[in-house]
């Protein structure tokens, strides 16, 4: 689990007090979406923090109110209720603006009755006139109040020292070895119930109302020894399909957090084959230069189809996915669920590695040699490798800008004949 070495912290609160903005303030990021609609956070964000030589780790929740208004609702306060169970500390922050609420009085009453450390932040003091109306949240019975201003800056460091000399000092050392995946695709086709069958809990919010996770949510997970940081995302609709600014700053952190990971593992429906989005997500991916593993989800609902004929279907409408690993898996069943994480590692895995001189002078030799380069009386003069995650190498050859499409994926197909490139993009440089 995310932290799991380092004291927790939950921030909880009624809607739109400015949760989302004194996690981002905290983590130094705009990590959690933030707008002025109420229920913008919906699943649990944790990042881990150093603060003067503390580590802890921090929760972004949902708005706290009362369960049964609707299915949303009561999955937000399931998610509330786990994130103050798993806490040590709590921030239950208010808004100095609204002054206290009958929700701030409810969910205090709530908290009292646990064992944690409750500290009441007063957020929205952005000015002193604001920040002497704090009082008044005494009476919430939770201490003297925190007075901050999320949007300016001010308290945090108050409050993060009051916070440090609660925490035992803790070495901060090196985090183990992890590989970020980032877990896309288009809206509802079962991003989260993976996750959730990966951890077999509800970590993240699973409604079938398409668009339902909205931020990027990362959670540690250690498999065989390895760790692996998961990113479940909201669903990346095509521009044109954006209804509200909270699906488009989904679909940008989406998008971000494919730049942040190392691996993309992309979601298609079973049920519904691959779709326009599937496919832009797909090369968006590959053009990023992330290693990919293709996850046909819902595969116990899909019937009357063998997998080899699906994949060959799958490579019918887009040719590139013959260079990428397809699992197909059924998150309710959980078949298959960890085999995608097998064939994540493995295509990270093979991203990595520096093709030894002397192994880039026989490959050379042997390009030069085939077939198709020499019946065009081509000659590539060096290869060098000049990165990895992905590979880039540099071809040198004379009028490199005469050679032809067809001639660069001969060439790239050369190369993965070579080397086991499954997963991985590969970049090469033609230079003059």
């Amino acid at each position: 689990m995310a932290g799991a070495m380092h004291p927790k912290i939950a921030i909880v609160g009624r809607p739109n007090v400015g949760k989302s903005s004194l996690f981002n303030r905290i983590v130094g990021s705009r990590k959690a979406i933030v707008e002025s609609t109420c229920g913008t956070t919906r699943d649990r964000l944790y990042a881990d923090i150093a603060w003067k030589g503390k580590a802890f780790t921090i929760v972004d929740t949902g708005g706290f109110e009362p369960a049964g208004r609707d299915d949303i609702t009561r999955l937000v306060f399931k998610q509330l209720h786990a994130a103050i169970e798993e806490a040590d500390i709590i921030f239950l922050v208010t808004d100095v603006t609204a002054g206290v609420t009958h929700l701030d009085r409810e969910l205090a009453e709530r908290l009292r009755k646990t064992s944690k450390r409750i500290y009441c932040i007063v957020n929205k003091a952005d000015d002193r006139s604001r920040a002497a109306g704090a009082a008044e949240f005494y009476e919430l019975g939770l201490g003297e109040p925190q007075v901050v201003s999320a949007t300016n800056g001010t308290g945090i460091e108050r409050l993060l020292d009051e916070v440090g000399r609660l925490i035992e000092k803790t070495a901060i050392v090196g985090a183990p070895a992890s590989v970020k995946v980032a877990i896309v695709g288009r809206p509802n086709v079962g991003k989260s119930s993976y996750l959730n069958s990966v951890f077999k809990e509800d970590r993240v919010i699973v409604h079938p109302v398409a668009g339902t996770t909205r931020d990027a949510v990362d959670t540690d997970f250690d498999y065989k020894d390895r760790r692996y940081v998961l990113i479940d995302t909201a669903g990346i609709r095509h521009h044109l399909k954006l209804r509200e600014s909270a699906d488009f700053y989904g679909s940008v952190r989406a998008k971000e957090a494919i730049r942040r990971a190392d691996v993309g593992l992309v979601m298609i429906d079973g049920f519904d084959g691959l779709r326009e989005d599937d496919q832009r997500i797909i090369n968006f991916v590959i053009n990023e230069g992330r290693a990919l593993v293709i996850a046909v989800n819902k595969w116990d609902l899909t019937k009357g189809v063998e997998m080899s004929k699906y994949t060959e279907m799958l490579i019918k409408k887009l040719n590139v996915i013959k260079n990428y690993p397809v699992i197909f898996i059924s998150s309710t069943t959980r078949r298959n669920v960890l085999a995608c994480l097998d064939a994540v590692w493995a295509a990270y895995e093979r991203s990595k590695p520096m093709i030894a001189p002397e192994a880039l002078k026989e490959l050379l030799k042997s390009l030069n040699t085939a077939p198709e380069v020499m019946r065009k009386r081509i000659k590539f003069h060096y290869l060098v490798q000049e990165g990895v995650e992905p590979p880039e190498f540099v071809l040198g050859v004379k009028r490199a800008e005469a050679l032809t499409e067809s001639l660069k994926r001969y060439v790239e197909n050369f190369f993965r004949a070579s080397h086991d490139y499954a997963g991985v993009p590969i970049r090469i440089r033609y230079n003059s």
